[in-house]
C-alpha cells in the first residue's frame, strides 16, 4: 500500500493547516501516516547547501546538512505514543545545543535517542497541543541548520496511507 503526499507551506505564526492535518491523522487512531517539516529554501539557499558524495554520506557519522523534522501520530490499537524526530548533520549532543539555544526538549517528552547520524527521537505524551509540537520542530530545525535557515518559510510534506 502506497501513500499520498500533500505539501503545506506555513510560517511559525501560521501553523493551523499543519495542526489540522496532525489532528486528522491522530483521530484515525491507527498510527499511520507522518509529516516531514523542513525549511522552504529558495533556489539560492538550496545552492549554498554543502554537497556530499554518496560514499561520504554513507560512511559519515553525521546526518544531512539541511535538518528535517518528522512527526508520527499515536496508535491506539497497539499502544504507541506519537513521536517526533529531527534528522540533522550537526553531530553528537544535539539536544544539548537545543537546550543552550532555548529550545530544549520539553520535560514531559521522553528522549529515545540523540545520535550524531540518526538524529533525535522523542515520545510525546498524549496531551501535547499539536501547535506546540510544530513550533518545537521548526525551532529545532532552525537551531540545527548551522545558519542555512534565514527566513520564516516552512514546508510540511504530509504522507497519508493511500
Amino acid at each position: 500500500m502506497g501513500t499520498t503526499r500533500q505539501l503545506v507551506e506555513f510560517t511559525r505564526a501560521a501553523v493551523d493547516e499543519v495542526v489540522a492535518v496532525m489532528d486528522e491523522l491522530t483521530s484515525a487512531g491507527d498510527g499511520k501516516g507522518w509529516i516531514n517539516i523542513g525549511p522552504a529554501l529558495t533556489d539560492e539557499e538550496a545552492a549554498s547547501v554543502p554537497v556530499r558524495s554518496g560514499l561520504s554520506a554513507w560512511f559519515s557519522g553525521r546526518g544531512p546538512a539541511v535538518p528535517m523534522a518528522t512527526w508520527t501520530p499515536a496508535a491506539t490499537a497497539r499502544p504507541r505514543p506519537a513521536q517526533v524526530g529531527v534528522e540533522h548533520g550537526t553531530g553528537p549532543d544535539a539536544l544539548e545545543r537545543l537546550r543552550e539555544a532555548g529550545s530544549a526538549l520539553p520535560g514531559t517528552w521522553t528522549k529515545r535517542q540523540d545520535h550524531a547520524k540518526h538524529g533525535i527521537v522523542a515520545d510525546l505524551p498524549g496531551e501535547v497541543p499539536a501547535g506546540d509540537v510544530v513550533r518545537w520542530m521548526v525551532d529545532a530545525v532552525s537551531v540545527l541548520s548551522s545558519g542555512l535557515v534565514r527566513r520564516d518559510a516552512w514546508m510540511a510534506v504530509v504522507h497519508r496511507p493511500g
